[in-house]
C-alpha cells in the first residue's frame, strides 16, 4: 500500500484469503492501493470467510484512530486511486461496482422477492454512472465496500454470520442486509469498477451503447461482451 497525505481519517483495508492467496494480480492492486495516512492492514487467512472478517472488523472496533473498513478478497483488481474515490464519496457505506466471475456475468448486486427467488440484477438496467441506491428488496456483494465505524458500532458484532447466510446465498449479501436492517442507506459507485478475477479478469466498463463486460488477461485487453437483454 502507498501511503498518501489526505483530508481523510485512517482506517483498515480488511484483506481475507486463503493460507495461501490465490492471484497475483490480486496482490499487485493491493500493494499499488493507496491509502490515507494512518491507515493499516488488518489481513486475516483460513478457510473460515466469516471469522477473518469478523477479525478484520475487530481491528477497527479495538482502536478508536480508525475510522472506516474498507473489505477486499484475494480474488479482486482494481486501480490504485479505488479506495480514495469510495472516501471523497462521504457515504457511511458505499461499494464499487463488481461482476459475478462466472455468466452470465451481472452485477453483484442481487433481487429478492421474485416467486423464482433471488436473481442478480442485469447490468444492463443500471444506470450509466452515478450512485446507485439499493432497494428495499437488493443487496450486494462486499468486494471493495467501504464501511465507517459508524455503522459498524451501530450493528455490532459479530457483524458477518454464517449461520444467517444461506437464505441470501452468502456471508456478504447478509451483512449488508444486516446493514439495511439498521437503516443504513448502501451505495453502489457506478463511476468505480473494479475486476472480479476468473478465468481471465471480468469489469463491468461503459461504452457508446452501455453497458458491457471488458475480459483481460495477463494485463491486456481481450475482448469487450455486449449484454444481452433478458426477460
Amino acid at each position: 500500500m502507498h501511503v498518501v497525505s489526505s483530508r481523510h481519517p485512517p482506517g483498515a483495508v480488511c484483506m481475507v484469503s486463503g493460507e495461501l492467496t490465490r492471484y497475483a494480480p490480486a496482490m499487485q492492486s493491493m500493494m499499488a492501493l493507496k491509502v490515507p495516512e494512518g491507515s493499516v492492514t488488518a489481513w486475516f487467512t483460513g478457510v473460515l470467510i466469516a471469522k477473518s472478517l469478523n477479525s478484520a472488523l475487530q481491528v477497527v472496533a479495538n482502536n478508536a484512530a480508525l475510522q472506516w473498513a474498507w473489505i477486499m478478497g484475494d480474488d479482486h483488481t482494481f486501480a490504485s486511486d479505488v479506495l480514495m474515490e469510495l472516501l471523497d464519496r462521504e457515504l457511511d457505506v458505499v461499494a464499487p461496482l463488481c461482476l459475478h466471475r462466472m455468466p452470465p456475468l451481472d452485477p453483484v448486486i442481487v433481487e429478492h422477492g421474485h416467486p423464482a427467488g433471488p436473481r442478480p440484477k442485469p447490468l444492463g438496467s443500471l444506470p450509466a454512472g452515478g450512485l446507485y441506491k439499493l432497494a428495499h428488496d437488493e443487496t450486494c456483494g462486499d468486494a471493495g465496500m467501504l464501511v465507517r465505524r459508524s455503522v459498524l458500532e451501530k450493528i455490532g458484532p459479530p457483524w458477518y454470520d454464517h449461520r444467517q447466510s444461506g437464505s441470501l446465498n452468502a456471508e456478504d449479501q447478509a451483512f449488508v442486509q444486516r446493514i439495511k436492517d439498521a437503516g443504513v442507506d448502501v451505495w453502489v459507485d457506478l463511476d468505480c469498477c473494479i475486476g472480479h478475477i476468473g478465468p481471465v479478469v471480468f469489469m463491468p466498463v461503459r461504452g457508446d451503447e452501455g453497458w458491457c463486460v471488458r475480459m483481460m488477461a495477463a494485463g491486456r485487453h481481450v475482448a469487450d461482451l455486449a449484454q444481452v437483454p433478458r426477460l
